[in-house]
């Protein structure tokens, strides 16, 4: 198997088994309703998708002005952790906030529909504005959309045609399925961090600073756009929760079997460590941060 077959062989077959348990919870209904009623779905997809981005973007611009230190390994992870789509946690974290948890599932899956086109154009955008990083932030175009579509955009649909197909025997395996498909994930990122523990912990302390800091900065960001754009609150929150996750397991593809670089996806386990902490902290008390909605 060598040296990285967590890496080259696990890895990609839970992530699929993963993105199918997120695509048995999608209906046709759902994007139909969100065609007719698109206001707040659209917002929110724009705000998720661009403000992440843009906050890392404007973050590593503000520490080469200031002339701080942070390695390459972190940029670049930081930078691959925003162009990804976003994550089945922010669903949980929805459900946590008592928001709007169809919102944020619908929000996740046309995240996770749009990423085999959003993931190679923001990296690509990145590229052309971090011209003076030691290591270039290009990544294969061709790989990167061929692992997209066999790894989120396939295995989605596989998802959403199983349960059209058999419904019931879908409904009453879903929670079983998609627990076990959580554990095995993570079971997987773990052998995954033991395989490569050198690696890791070496980028660990200097990316947890910078995981916290985009972790607060987004939720902020993302929902002071939801309220400036006359969200409700449940809605402005989904939206913040949602704008802060990234996918993980498609970071984790990108970072070990694209770039082929193990110390690279040392960033995106940090990153979801500090949204363990500050995104479970901002669901359980936002009713105490924000006024009633009118």
């Amino acid at each position: 198997m060598g040296e990285l077959s967590v890496q080259a062989h696990l890895l990609p077959i839970v992530v699929f088994l993963t993105m199918v348990t997120v695509g048995i919870e999608l209906k046709v209904a759902q994007f139909v309703e969100l065609l007719k009623a698109p206001r707040v779905p659209v917002i929110g997809t724009l705000i998720h998708t661009f403000s992440f981005p843009l906050v890392t973007v404007g973050l590593i611009l503000l520490l080469n002005a200031l002339a701080i230190p942070v390695a390459d390994i972190t940029v670049l992870g930081m930078l691959l952790i925003a162009a990804c789509p976003s994550g089945g946690f922010s669903n949980i974290l929805a459900m946590i906030a008592k928001a709007n948890l169809p919102l944020s599932v619908s929000l996740t899956a046309v995240s996770s529909v749009m990423s085999f086109l959003t993931v190679p154009l923001l990296i690509s955008g990145f590229a052309f504005v971090m011209t003076d990083l030691d290591q270039s932030v290009q990544v294969p175009i061709g790989a990167t959309i061929g692992q997209l579509v066999l790894l989120v955009l396939a295995p989605v649909l596989v998802g959403m045609a199983w349960f059209r197909w058999q419904p019931d025997l879908v409904a009453r395996l879903t929670p079983r399925l998609q627990k076990t498909g959580q554990l095995v994930l993570y079971v997987t990122v773990a052998l995954l961090i033991l395989e490569s523990w050198e690696v890791m912990v070496a980028g660990f302390q200097d990316a947890f600073l910078w995981s916290m800091l985009l972790c607060i900065a987004n939720i902020a960001l993302c929902l002071g756009l939801a309220k400036a754009s006359g969200l409700q609150n449940e809605d402005a929150i989904t939206v913040a929760l949602e704008g802060s996750i990234r996918n993980l397991a498609v970071a984790f593809v990108i970072a070990a079997n694209v770039l082929d670089r193990v110390d690279v996806a040392a960033l995106p386990t940090v990153y979801f460590l500090a949204v363990c902490v500050f995104g479970v902290l901002f669901a359980k008390s936002w009713p105490k941060l924000l006024k009633p909605s009118s």
